[in-house]
């Protein structure tokens, strides 16, 4: 979560240098929050039930994919939403076909990541990659060296960062599809422009 947290404070600043206001968040017409609460509490069950039965986090996070992706589709035209659904089911595709998210040890090893942290076997929701890891393209194996939290992130995870740090930084501005009031009738007395 280190990046998404990273692309969140670098994509408040980026909107705010571009004239924007966080307040223009509170104006985005989100559609369906319950769902994307739902997913998010799928996959926060999946995991902590991962700890007594394994294969709970494969199945909250195809639940919290399949919960995500229908918020996704009612709020297609928010920018950088169809983004992070699109890295939440690429996640989820590799963990169904894993058991658990492949993590590559040489890219933990990159990112600074100490190896005593690395205890991929006693993780339930870890794997080390190997030859049998499937789908091995969508597995941790981006290193992301911050100076505060070095971790290991998958495709996936930079898609998700990334669509959020684009419904944020559009979010900001004033002009943006999806916020209320933005698709309007023309007055009577406005003539098109011709």
């Amino acid at each position: 979560m280190g990046l998404a947290s990273l692309i969140l404070v670098l994509a408040l600043a980026v909107g705010r240098i571009a004239g924007g206001r966080v307040s223009e968040l509170g104006e985005l017409r989100i559609r369906d929050a319950q769902w994307l609460v739902a997913a998010l509490l799928a996959q926060v069950l999946g995991s902590l039930a991962a700890n007594v039965y394994r294969p709970a986090y494969a199945s909250g996070l195809v639940a919290s994919a399949v919960l995500a992706a229908y918020f996704a589709y009612r709020n297609r035209r928010l920018a950088g939403v169809p983004l992070a659904a699109l890295g939440l089911l690429l996640n989820a595709l590799v963990v169904v076909l894993n058991g658990s998210m492949p993590v590559s040890p040489h890219s933990a090893a990159r990112a600074g990541v100490p190896s005593q942290a690395l205890v991929l076997a006693a993780d339930p929701r870890h794997e080390a990659m190997g030859p049998q890891t499937r789908l091995a393209f969508l597995g941790a194996f981006v290193p992301v060296p911050l100076p505060a939290h070095r971790e290991v992130d998958s495709p996936g995870d930079v898609l998700l960062a990334a669509g959020i740090g684009l419904l944020v930084v559009t979010g900001m501005s004033k002009g943006s599809p999806g916020r209320r009031g933005y698709f309007r009738e023309p007055a009577r007395d406005e003539s098109p422009v011709q």
